[in-house]
């Protein structure tokens, strides 16, 4: 299991760093983060497990300094500046494994700075577009931001479904209140 909180930090870490050698201004701010959010990705995508990339850079039996030649020939007039030296950050520090999740926590990161939050909708059947539009406006009005939504479909909720946005969670599914029923029976039972 990867952990969130360290990904999360180098995530912050790169947004910062972005932040500070952008011109000030939120119209440059924007679209730099954009590119190095999309530099990153291509990173991710490069060392990823799987790949022959990710295969030579984690291989024990190539000296780091190889790893890092062969990384920053790879990246050289390819990505951003902030890109490469992040990229050899993480090679150094062991972290190129953390590259999805940083990338993840990036652009979460990002989208905050667009003003967009992200809502992760799980229920118990697909759910229309009608239902998705529905959804998101509700969600725009109750939280004053513009909402980005992905579904995913659990038939174990049986019905219904919850929504999670950030750190807050809204559970409407039938098996969360059939459990909330059965604790309240359970309490009353003699």
């Amino acid at each position: 299991m990867k952990d969130n909180n360290v990904s999360g930090r180098y995530a912050k870490a790169l947004y910062l760093l972005t932040e500070k050698q952008t011109a000030k201004g939120a119209d440059t701010l924007v679209p730099e983060l954009e590119r190095t959010l999309g530099d990153l990705k291509a990173l991710a995508e490069l060392v990823k497990p799987g790949s022959k990339a990710g295969a030579f850079l984690t291989n024990p039996q190539v000296s780091p300094a190889e790893k890092r030649r062969v990384l920053s020939v790879a990246l050289k007039g390819r990505a951003m500046r902030t890109v490469e030296v992040f990229g050899d950050l993480l090679l150094r520090k062991k972290r190129l494994n953390l590259m999805v999740e940083i990338a993840h926590d990036f652009e979460t990161l990002v989208e905050r700075a667009k003003g967009l939050q992200r809502a992760q909708v799980v229920s118990a059947v697909p759910l229309t577009p009608a239902e998705i539009d529905r959804l998101r406006n509700e969600l725009e009005r109750t939280t004053g931001k513009k909402i980005t939504i992905t579904t995913q479909v659990d038939p174990a909720l049986v019905g219904g479904a919850y929504v999670r946005i950030g750190d807050r969670v809204v559970d409407r599914s039938v098996t969360t209140l059939l459990q909330a029923i059965a604790n309240k029976l359970y309490e009353v039972s003699v």
